[in-house]
């Protein structure tokens, strides 16, 4: 896939460098220092994909794409979007512009390469399926063995789909031929990300995104769908077409950078990140935030008596205990060491109290493996607009370190002095 050439557009040289580095050997790579640089080239050349920085002086990447849509040379070419901000509103925001994909910054550069050659791969057969489509029946049989797509009609009745989809799904085209193609949803989807896509497909633009689809053999595929209208040679709206690319394993890997590999829960870097985009949240919509910090009471002497290996024992008990025992809405990881997070959206320091002592008692009354009984501290402290991230995590530490103090085994919501 060499022949290929990819426009990165950054106004930071350092980005710029690091993208051409990690792309050069499988592309051709142009760079543009800023949005107006990059629609000034592509006035007069062309490109296969581009990637675009969102954030950037003079014209934004937002700007960008909506030039590029709006002229006819430019309006096919897909665009990874490149963004620091990973907060769902510019995340949807990207999408709905027409982005294939985005890279978070600072990117790596393995998962750089694997998303730009999905991306480019994944372009370059949908090309030859259209041309196929269009031109060529010879090529529908190897389109039909490699490519994953569905047809559907107005109503989501599925029309046709192809062998490669089918292999995915380890279903055969009779399984799914004549069904509605809600026959794939899975509970593990937000509606709402349903919802956006049909919404998407009805105003007659592209939907991209990802989704995890329910198979035939009592699980779930994740995949990169691209879905447009269909129409006929006369330009008459028949349907909607979706190609489907698998990621599991992209997912997996990303699974994997996010979650705590000894409880499965989530690590602390996306606690960070899930708790500051809460806070955001709640102060943009006025609406409470709590957060609960839970420490394994005396756990080193556990350690020091059992060992380490009973001790990552009695800490995926805990995490189970924790999991288990908290609402739908709330979020929790691994802090650290023996220590816990919860955070709890639209939850006041009350609100976060009764769960506390729920858990509290779960704990309590829990006869962990070797060890027997174990209790532990908690510490609350809610959000408020005057308040940091920062000096929220001060305020739980302190309201743990109160409990502790107590006693042990005790509920502390964190009070100004």
């Amino acid at each position: 896939m060499d022949s290929f050439s990819i426009l990165v557009v950054d106004d930071e040289p350092l980005n710029l460098k690091l993208a051409a580095q990690t792309l050069k050997d499988n592309y051709t790579v142009l760079v543009a220092r800023s949005g107006e640089e990059a629609l000034e080239y592509l006035k007069t050349h062309t490109v296969d994909l581009i990637l675009l920085d969102i954030v950037m002086n003079g014209l934004s990447g937002f700007e960008v794409a909506e030039v590029l849509r709006s002229t006819s040379s430019t309006s096919y070419i897909p665009i990874i979007y490149l963004t620091s901000d990973t907060n769902p509103e510019t995340i949807v925001k990207a999408f709905k512009t027409g982005a294939v994909d985005y890279i978070t910054k600072p990117f790596r550069s393995e998962e750089m390469s694997v998303r730009v050659g999905n991306r480019v791969q994944t372009y370059h057969l949908q090309k030859e399926l259209r041309n196929a489509l269009q031109t060529n029946s010879m090529l529908l049989g190897v389109v039909d063995k490699y490519v994953a797509y569905v047809k559907v009609d107005l109503k989501g009745m599925i029309q046709n789909v192809s062998e490669s989809f089918c292999t995915f799904l380890q279903c055969t085209k009779d399984d799914l031929i004549g069904k509605n193609i809600n026959i794939l949803s899975s509970s593990n989807t937000a509606a709402e990300v349903y919802k956006n896509l049909w919404e998407t497909l009805e105003s007659g633009q592209t939907y991209a995104g990802d989704i995890e689809d329910r198979n035939f053999v009592g699980g779930t595929n994740w995949f990169h769908v691209t879905a447009s209208p269909d129409y006929d040679n006369k330009g008459v709206l028949n349907g909607y077409i979706a190609f489907y690319q698998n990621i599991d394993v992209q997912m997996r890997y990303k699974h994997d950078a996010n979650t705590d590999s000894l409880t499965a829960l989530m690590n602390r870097a996306s606690l960070d990140k899930i708790l500051e985009a809460e806070i955001q949240r709640a102060h943009r919509y006025s609406y409470p935030l709590s957060a609960i910090l839970i420490d394994i009471d005396h756990f080193k002497e556990v350690n020091d008596t059992y060992g380490h290996q009973v001790g990552d024992v009695i800490l995926k008990e805990f995490a189970k205990i924790l999991s288990t025992n908290i609402r739908e809405v709330d979020v929790i990881g691994r802090w650290g060491g023996e220590e816990f997070l919860i955070i709890c959206p639209h939850t006041d320091a009350e609100g976060a109290i009764v769960i506390a002592e729920n858990l509290r008692s779960c704990i309590e009354e829990y006869n962990f493996n070797i060890v027997g009984k174990k209790t532990a501290s908690f510490g609350i402290a809610q959000y408020d607009s005057a308040t940091l991230a920062e000096n929220l995590f001060h305020q739980l530490d302190r309201a743990l370190y109160c409990a502790k103090d107590k006693g042990r085994n005790q509920v502390v919501l964190y009070k100004e002095q």
